[in-house]
């Protein structure tokens, strides 16, 4: 039995990066792709960091707690550094988020929010586990390609600063492209 036919879409909580930094992570996307053919990024093409993956949500509570979400968050800022590699047999090579106490706080209010209206959400996103990045090479990431990336990538500064400033949620239907189907700014003052 093929288990990834059976497995159902994961559909992601994430934040879009500004457009700055979109078209930054767009560029080096392309980069690993015309120079080592890394394509596995493409199944979700929009430069951001998640907050928490599901299988399923309520959806008709889905759109109003994002809305409440972002009408009581302010935007805030984050920083990036270095390059980091979840490791196993599908290695994924990513920009590490720092995980202040700000936006830890922020997850918590997220995941707490999320969690009784979302089904099988992936426990790497819980607060205890979750390690907030920006993923660079995902899926098609071989021990060769692995190493000539990271021959590239080690020599540039990923120390960034961003406002995040929006919680949007990219939904996945089977054998379709990802979409982005809700996306609210943060408009606490």
């Amino acid at each position: 039995m093929n288990t990834e036919r059976n497995k159902q879409p994961m559909h992601g909580l994430v934040s879009l990066l500004p457009a700055d930094y979109y078209a930054k992570v767009e560029e080096l996307w392309q980069m690993l792709e015309d120079e080592f053919d890394l394509t596995g990024i493409q199944a979700t093409p929009f430069p951001h960091f998640s907050w928490l993956v599901g299988e399923d949500f309520n959806w008709d509570e889905l759109e109003d707690t994002l809305r409440q979400i972002a009408r009581e968050t302010e935007p805030l800022i984050v920083n990036t550094g270095g390059i980091g590699i979840f490791s196993g047999p599908s290695p994924v090579i990513f920009i590490p988020v720092v995980r202040t106490a700000q936006l830890s706080a922020l997850h918590q209010r997220i995941w707490d929010a999320i969690q009784p209206i979302g089904m099988d959400l992936s426990p790497y996103y819980s607060p205890n586990l979750w390690m907030p990045h920006i993923t660079l090479a995902i899926k098609d990431v071989t021990p060769r390609k692995l190493e000539y990336a990271l021959q590239k990538l080690v020599f540039q500064t990923f120390n960034w600063a961003f406002e995040v400033n929006n919680i949007s949620f990219i939904r996945k239907e089977d054998d379709q492209e990802d979409e982005i189907y809700y996306q609210f700014n943060f408009i606490a003052e």
